[in-house]
C-alpha cells in the first residue's frame, strides 16, 4: 500500500514539473514575441522619422518641374549627406524609388508621401 501511494506521489510530481516546464518555456517564447514586437514599432518608427526627413530635403531642394532623373538624384545626394541614418536611406530609396520620384512630383506632403509608399503608417 505504501509503494502504491510513493508510486501515485511519484507521478503526480512527474506531471506537475513537466506542466511547469511547459509554463516556463511558453512565457519565455511570449517575451521574445513582446521583444521582438517592440523591436519592430521601434523600427517602423525611425523608418518613417528618416522617410520624412528625406521628402522634406528633397521637397525643399527639387524645383515644381524636376524630371524624374533629376528628382533621383536629390535622393541619392541626400542620403550621401546623412550621416547616421546613410544606410537606411540608401535602403529606404532603393526599395520605394519609382514610388518616391511619383509622390514627389506631386504637391503631398513628407507624412503623406511617407503613407503612401507604406513607410509610415
Amino acid at each position: 500500500m505504501l509503494r502504491n501511494i510513493f508510486l501515485v506521489s511519484l507521478l503526480v510530481y512527474a506531471v506537475c514539473a513537466a506542466h511547469w516546464e511547459i509554463r516556463e518555456v511558453d512565457s519565455a517564447e511570449d517575451q521574445n514575441e513582446d521583444m521582438c514586437a517592440d523591436d519592430m514599432m521601434k523600427e517602423q518608427k525611425v523608418l518613417c522619422s528618416a522617410c520624412k526627413t528625406i521628402i522634406k530635403m528633397v521637397k525643399e531642394k527639387i524645383p515644381s518641374n524636376a524630371t524624374p532623373e533629376d528628382i533621383k538624384t536629390k535622393l541619392n545626394n541626400i542620403c550621401e549627406k546623412m550621416k547616421l541614418l546613410k544606410r537606411k536611406c540608401m535602403d529606404l530609396v532603393q526599395k520605394h524609388l519609382h514610388g518616391l520620384i511619383d509622390e514627389l512630383m506631386t504637391d503631398d506632403g513628407p507624412k503623406a508621401i511617407c503613407t503612401k509608399i507604406h513607410v509610415c503608417k
